[in-house]
This record gives C-alpha cells, structure tokens and sequence, in this order.
C-alpha cells in the first residue's frame, strides 16, 4: 500500500480547507494531465490564502488550542507525539527513543535540582540551630 494513502488529516487541516476543496481534490484522476495541473495548482492557492488569512485574522491562536487545551505547557516531547501517527514506523521508533532521552534528562536534571535544595536546607540548619 502506498505510504500516502495513509496519512490522516492534521487538527491545522480543516483551518484551510473545506469540503469544496476536498471535492476538487477528489475529482483530480478524472482529469487529463493539464486539467489536473491547473485544478492542483488552484487548491493550494485557494489553501495557501486561507492560511495567510488565518493569521492575519488573529487566529493563530487556535493552532496553540486545537489539541493541547488552554494553560497547559508545550514541551519538546509534547511536539513530537503530536507528529509521530504520521511518522513511518522507522521514525516513530526513533520519536520513542528520542522522547525517552529527553525524559531521562528531564528526570536526572531534577534528581539533581532536588539534591541541590535539599544540601543548601541541611546547610542552612547547621548555621542557625
């Protein structure tokens, strides 16, 4: 199977497009080479002004809202589970091994934070009893 026929729509999809553009879309195989050249072309402008719009509307915002909910921190690994689902499974397997390093450096680096805090208060209590 063709890895292209498996690729979900992304939560930024439906920001620029709508079903007339997905009915051109699907309508591309009946057409001859130049027909689809020219319907091609005409749905990635059409998509590509609906993004320039998008931002120039103040709603960028909702891509920042879209799947990770208001107030809630955006971090390395958050990103990459949000692309993995369209990773080949090679990559996903490199995704996994690369969110797991950085939770191992994220733990580690807290461990010491802790160890830190906790040396600098026993400090403190032999200095003033």
């Amino acid at each position: 199977m063709n890895e292209e026929s498996t690729v979900k729509p992304t939560d930024f999809d439906p920001l620029t497009g709508d079903r007339h553009l997905q009915m051109m879309k699907a309508a591309l195989p009946y057409l001859n080479a130049s027909g689809q050249r020219f319907l091609s072309i005409l749905v990635k402008l059409q998509e590509l002004r609906r993004t320039v719009a998008l931002f120039d509307r103040a709603e960028a915002a909702e891509l920042g809202a879209m799947s990770l909910g208001a107030g809630r921190a955006r971090s390395p690994i958050d990103m990459l589970n949000a692309v993995k689902p369209y990773a080949s499974p090679q990559e996903q397997d490199f995704i996994d091994m690369a969110c797991n390093l950085m939770e191992g450096l994220r733990i580690g680096s807290q461990y010491q934070q802790d160890m830190m805090l906790q040396e600098a208060g026993g400090a403190s209590k032999r200095r003033f009893p």
